[in-house]
């Protein structure tokens, strides 16, 4: 089995983005992200209601941390030469579900819609796919998506991931099953 150890939280940088851990200073900015309609439109979870809902799921993503199941970054621009203040938290990325018997993760990746078409979420990807597979010496990454989020299985496509499954009716959300896709990529330097 894989031995996970993150006694620091493992902060990533891209040409453009910080991923980071995420604390009590980010609860309106996921509030923010996480009740956006266009966001949330292909994540199957309700609108969040409240700062609580916030403050709530960045707990559980501590949480998941620390029993190794899972770890999430923050993502937010990296400083600008002449800006005082951090851009705060755009998006959220990381490993949402880890096997780590099987040496496998499951990804997962949503950004705020004004941060949309820049690249910044391919960048992201890319950096997490490195990490995970060098640092964390996953064999495989997972991600499930709706049938209809075109943008997501562009990036997914444009990092090598291959579709694996098509689920009918295998999800249940707002009172409809919806399908999902089910796309893997394979560790092809270990």
């Amino acid at each position: 089995m894989l031995f996970v150890n993150f006694d620091t939280f493992p902060t990533l940088q891209t040409d453009r983005l910080l991923l980071h851990a995420m604390s009590e200073k980010h609860v309106a900015d996921m509030f923010r992200l996480r009740s956006n309609p266009l966001a949330m439109q292909y994540i199957g979870k309700p609108l969040m209601q409240s700062e609580s809902d916030a403050k709530d799921l960045i707990d559980a993503y501590s949480r998941n941390l620390r029993d190794k199941i899972g770890i999430t970054w923050g993502i937010s621009m990296k400083r600008v030469e002449g800006l005082q203040e951090n851009t705060g938290l755009i998006g959220t990325i990381g490993f949402h579900k880890m096997d780590l018997y099987n040496h496998r993760a499951e990804i997962g990746y949503m950004i705020h819609p004004e941060h949309w078409l820049k690249g910044l979420m391919s960048e992201a990807v890319r950096r997490i796919i490195d990490y995970g597979f060098k640092n964390m010496q996953f064999h495989s990454i997972e991600a499930k998506i709706s049938p209809d989020n075109q943008a997501s299985r562009k990036i997914l496509l444009k990092h090598g991931f291959e579709r694996e499954a098509y689920f009918k009716e295998s999800f249940y959300e707002n009172g409809k099953f919806l399908d999902t896709e089910i796309y893997s990529l394979l560790n092809k330097t270990a």
